[in-house]
């Protein structure tokens, strides 16, 4: 594209931005429209070593140390080690989390049979099982 800038002219080339289209939309006065969000590649940040009132830490994330972490991958499978005590304090809370979840999700499965709604006991069962929750 042939632009000018006070009187010189240049060519310029827009970056082309790889979109993505998620399955959500829907339809608005009859036109069809899905979200739309541009493909990222991740950038991997610097890691560092450093100490705050002697205890050490690391920036960023070792390529050896990334683990994904999805909602069917039960929280005894996730790698920690157990060197850092703050890596420790955090499998902590992430175990304390997922068991509220679960004695939530037991709850709403309770109140959910007392009122004979097939349809919610079926949803909230399938979740459990995504989950792997131990509801019985």
């Amino acid at each position: 594209m042939k632009l000018t800038y006070r009187g010189i002219g240049y060519d310029y080339e827009p970056p082309t931005i790889d979109m993505m289209e998620s399955e959500f939309g829907g339809k608005y006065r009859g036109n069809a429209w899905t979200v739309r969000y541009p493909r990222h590649v991740p950038v991997p940040q610097p890691v560092a070593t450093l100490k705050y009132r002697g205890v050490p830490y690391q920036t960023g994330q070792t390529l050896g140390s990334r683990t994904p972490v999805t909602a069917s991958v039960p929280a005894a499978a996730i790698a920690v080690s157990m060197d850092n005590p703050h890596e420790e304090m955090l499998a902590e809370v992430a175990k304390a989390h997922r068991e509220s979840i679960c004695r939530s999700l037991e709850r709403r499965l309770e109140a959910a049979k007392a009122r004979g709604d097939r349809h919610l006991v079926q949803m909230l069962e399938k979740e459990s099982q995504q989950l792997t929750c131990s509801i019985g």
